[in-house]
């Protein structure tokens, strides 16, 4: 009961502090065209919770199913969330968003380690809304 309360009174304090709650589930969208004219979805599932009094994030399926844990960075309205993929010598998928009007808009970014091998590097503008 009393972890409850202390972290109901933490995700009111954060929710006062930043003005909008960016806790929940949030999802997102961008079309795009390879290199080689094919045209790509870049979707992302992202869940963000508050967990002992810090912010955590995970990727979901598209199923709902919880997946590997974001590193996240919040700064007032800027969200900043990262992931690693070691796969086929390494990718860096970056979302740097900002809440706006209960939107998380901005950008996402992929890098590959090896752009030899992985020619679609890639940076979207990106608008995530939050799932009820």
């Amino acid at each position: 009961m009393r972890f409850t309360i202390i972290a109901t009174l933490l995700a009111i304090t954060f929710t006062a502090a930043f003005g909008q709650d960016v806790t929940g589930r949030w999802s997102g969208s961008a079309d795009w065209t390879d290199g080689g004219g094919t045209k790509r979805t870049q979707r992302s599932d992202i869940q963000i919770k508050l967990d002992a009094g810090k912010l955590v994030a995970h990727s979901v399926s598209p199923e709902g199913k919880v997946g590997a844990e974001l590193k996240i960075n919040v700064d007032g309205g800027n969200v900043n969330i990262y992931r690693y993929l070691t796969l086929d010598d390494g990718e860096h998928l970056r979302w740097k968003l900002e809440l706006k009007g209960g939107k998380l808009v901005g950008s996402f970014s992929a890098q590959h380690d090896r752009p030899k091998k992985w020619m679609y590097d890639r940076l979207l503008d990106f608008t995530m809304t939050k799932v009820e």
